[in-house]
């Protein structure tokens, strides 16, 4: 599931301080020009998707209405870290779709992301996680690792929301609780 197509997809800047006010931290991201990654203001490549460190990611709206600011050819990519409030699952295509029908998730889902044709998306938790999943088609995201946040892109590909977060009552599901849930659907198909 998806955004409405009727409503506008917000800019950079809003959706960076809509998240920021979720308890996400977020963090300025390079565009992707000309197959590598280049900082938004003048398109000189970088060596980071990231372009503060990610030790900086913030919740602060004044911070982030800054960062997102600053004049130059492109908004920034908005990116989120993996850490305390915010953890990630990667999950194989071929079990997203069974977890997004399953009945418990449909009553308490949590925000999920992917770029079109991509094989895998990721599952936005809430800490603690399992430091072990032992799994074919999932597996955790260690903490510090950045991810791309709707509406960034990489050139002409969309990172997007299959489970947008007011889909998910802007709440994130325990890391705990889908850990479980992806681990009844391994035994099921064993």
């Amino acid at each position: 599931m998806t955004s409405k197509p009727d409503i506008p997809s917000p800019t950079k800047l809003q959706a960076a301080i809509e998240y920021a006010a979720l308890g996400w931290p977020v963090v300025p991201g390079a565009i992707w020009h000309d197959g590598h990654f280049a900082h938004p203001v003048d398109e000189r490549p970088v060596t980071s998707p990231c372009l503060r460190p990610i030790e900086e990611a913030t919740t602060d709206a004044a911070v982030v209405r800054e960062w997102w600011s600053a004049p130059g050819l492109h908004a920034p990519n908005v990116f989120t870290v993996t850490g305390s409030e915010l953890g990630a699952f990667t999950v194989a295509e071929s079990l997203v779709m069974a977890l997004a029908d399953d009945p418990w998730f449909a009553a308490l889902p949590t925000p999920v992301l992917t770029y079109p044709n991509m094989p895998i998306a990721y599952f936005l938790v809430r800490p603690p996680l399992p430091s072990v999943l032992l799994s074919n088609v999932a597996r955790v995201l260690d903490a510090g690792v950045p991810l791309p946040l709707p509406p960034s892109d990489l050139e002409t590909t969309p990172v997007i929301w299959l489970v947008t977060p007011e889909q998910a009552g802007n709440v994130l599901m325990p890391g705990d609780a889908l850990a479980d849930l992806i681990r009844s659907y391994e035994r099921k198909s064993a």
